[in-house]
């Protein structure tokens, strides 16, 4: 629960898991730690948190199911940035190590990459899976590339 609601209430102050690092005086890696779940945050440090991120140690603990308070619920709510999408992406331990490896292979290989991945797009079509309506990573750096 603690995991979960960490990393909810930090995307929804925009933050990443440096700038909420940075804020609470500790690494990006102690804070991909609490929210993958791999450790629990000492007494001090949730109270820091819950500051930082203007809720209750209750609601992170999920010991309370009241919603964010309206500061933090508006802040959700806002449309994020593209360069935010692509931090999401880079958050979340799966998609950094396959943008890690991504970025790091031929252009042969992306080709292959991406043409074995619109062959898996076209086969879940007929098996009725649904898609994630977030933009593939693929949109999104195409965007950030276009308007830089």
């Amino acid at each position: 629960m603690l995991s979960q609601r960490l990393r909810m209430a930090r995307r929804a102050k925009g933050l990443t898991q440096e700038g909420l690092a940075e804020m609470v005086r500790t690494t990006k890696g102690t804070i991909s730690n609490y929210e993958n779940n791999h450790s629990s945050p000492p007494n001090d440090m949730l109270t820091m948190l819950a500051d930082v991120l203007n809720v209750s140690t209750d609601w992170l603990l999920g010991r309370v199911d009241e919603p964010l308070p309206p500061s933090a619920a508006n802040d959700h709510k806002r449309e994020r940035t593209l360069d935010e999408l692509l931090q999401e992406k880079i958050d979340d331990p799966d998609d950094y190590y396959f943008l890690d490896g991504y970025l790091e292979a031929s252009e042969e290989e992306k080709k292959e990459i991406r043409r074995y991945w619109y062959d898996l797009k076209k086969q879940m079509k007929p098996h009725h899976v649904k898609e994630s309506h977030s933009p593939s990573l693929y949109a999104i750096t195409e965007e950030i590339k276009k308007i830089k």
